[in-house]
């Protein structure tokens, strides 16, 4: 089963609106991710896939994460939601729980204290 698209329509107040531009982005459901370049109205015929299972995971590491990032801000954004966090934000996060809490760590779904002498 394939996603829903999420779709975003550029707002480059440069160009006429028969040459607006429109971001196609969904899952299909082999798990590849597909992003396409539409017309003002979401239409688009060429595209690229980029496979989770080797492929672009193995040619460009940390591309089809950013692909699914940005499907999950533009859906969102869609339903009035705020952003989910980034990888960014969240990697921020863990660093100041770990500085917070030096003697514990996350271990199978729980945190715990630390062995004496790690």
């Amino acid at each position: 089963m394939t996603s829903k698209a999420a779709v975003y329509l550029t707002d480059d107040r440069d160009l006429r609106d028969d040459e607006l531009r429109t971001l196609v982005i969904f899952q299909g459901g082999n798990g590849d991710w597909y992003v396409q370049v539409g017309n003002r109205h979401g239409r688009a015929t060429d595209g690229v896939r980029l496979c989770t299972s080797g492929g672009a995971s193995s040619h460009a590491p940390g591309l089809t994460v950013a692909i699914a990032s940005a499907y999950r801000a533009i859906i969102a954004a869609q339903r009035g939601e705020l952003a989910p966090p980034s990888r960014v934000d969240l990697e921020e996060e863990v660093e100041a729980w770990r500085a917070a809490f030096p003697k514990h760590q996350f271990e199978f779904g729980s945190i715990v204290r630390k062995p004496e002498g790690a």
